[in-house]
């Protein structure tokens, strides 16, 4: 049994009283239409950047477990996983960081003599500063979490710092059940959100340094070389855009406790 078999929604709802009704039909709407964005974000979101259900349930079931002994092999296994997810993630920050790094020796399409709009060079330099710190941060943890290992009493010592605040564990007032908590399911996602920053700030000035050269073109037509090269690149990129965000939908996995509690 999961946290979100135990955790069933229960329905509240009331017969609204009479003059109230539009009131309440105006709320409802407002609230439908928040909903609606929460779980927009959190689609896109979760996961690539914010925490969504993969990083918490594992966390919270790990804390819960029936018994010591499947209390320690979910804890063990956690920490294996996260350690192989913090390698791949500091590899992947490191070679980004070193295009990002190249991209000051990359040819310029704005006009000769010109270099490329600040804007430009902020992206990258923004991209540079996110990667650097994807990598500290997956180094950092990896590191904490090795040395947790070495403990003689590692699995009760790591469960202590995903689930206890300064030596108490808050729980759920509803189930009773031990909380994660919240700092702890951000901050093992900030490897991968420091990471998708740093990709989408690439992303950002790789499109400012197209275009760029189209703004400053003096040829009075916008679909001279460099505005074919914009044009291409944007084409390609739009597409390759609208195709990760397709394999988003093919791979999402729906939560099925979206209001979920954290301590």
């Amino acid at each position: 049994m999961t946290y979100s078999d135990i955790e069933a929604a229960t329905d509240t709802r009331t017969t609204p009283l009479v003059g109230n009704g539009e009131h309440s039909r105006a709320t409802h709407s407002g609230q439908q239409k928040s909903n609606r964005l929460f779980r927009f974000l959190h689609f896109f979101g979760g996961g690539i950047y914010t925490p969504d259900g993969s990083t918490y349930d594992p966390i919270e079931i790990l804390l819960n477990a029936e018994d010591e002994e499947e209390r320690d092999r979910l804890t063990e296994k956690w920490r294996d996983n996260r350690l192989q997810e913090l390698n791949f993630v500091g590899v992947v920050a490191a070679l980004l960081a070193g295009v990002l790094t190249s991209t000051g020796s990359w040819p310029t399409v704005s006009l000769e003599g010109h270099p490329d709009p600040w804007t430009v060079r902020t992206a990258w330099y923004c991209g540079i500063i996110l990667s650097l710190f994807s990598i500290l941060t997956a180094a950092d943890q990896t590191v904490r979490l090795l040395r947790l290992s070495s403990h003689r009493d590692a699995p009760q010592k790591i469960r202590i710092l995903l689930g206890s605040t300064k030596g108490h564990r808050k729980k759920s007032a509803k189930t009773g059940r031990i909380l994660p908590k919240t700092a702890q399911i951000i901050t093992w996602q900030m490897p991968v959100m420091f990471l998708t920053s740093a990709a989408l700030c690439m992303i950002i000035g790789m499109f400012l340094h197209v275009w760029s050269g189209v703004n400053s073109s003096t040829s009075g037509s916008w679909l001279d070389n460099d505005g074919r090269v914009a044009l291409t690149f944007t084409v390609l990129a739009s597409v390759s855009i609208l195709l990760f965000f397709g394999g988003q939908v093919a791979l999402h996995v729906p939560d099925s406790d979206p209001d979920r509690e954290f301590a």
